[in-house]
């Protein structure tokens, strides 16, 4: 069996795919290399490019120590993200009070201003 973390793109928020393997065929002149899934009892072919790889290993313990250390650290970064966008939130909110009250005194003013003349 052997052990891979690849890269996954398409979502900010999830940045690998950890799965396991029963084979894998890998050749210097190619871009990609193609792994063999166990998939309800049936084997399966899938291909990912090399660059996307960031770990194939035999070594279980190895794949365990880096996944559970890219999720402790994933964790910690979208923690840090929530509280931000939070923030970021009241933030606005903020801006959209003052804005509405600023608009509030300016109707106000130039209802006064309409009036006298």
């Amino acid at each position: 069996m052997y052990y891979v973390i690849q890269r996954h793109h398409n979502n900010p928020q999830k940045h690998y795919f950890a799965y396991s393997v029963i084979r894998y065929i890998a050749a210097k002149n190619t871009q990609n290399i193609i792994f063999e899934i166990n998939q309800d009892g049936t084997a399966k072919r899938k291909w990912a490019p090399k660059e996307e790889i960031v770990l194939l290993t035999a070594d279980k313990d190895l794949f365990r120590t880096t996944l559970e250390r890219l999720e402790t650290m994933r964790k910690e970064y979208l923690e840090k993200i929530t509280l931000a966008q939070d923030q970021l939130n009241q933030e606005i909110q903020n801006l959209h009070n003052s804005m509405n009250q600023e608009f509030e005194l300016i109707q106000k003013h130039s209802e006064h201003s309409i009036n006298i003349s």
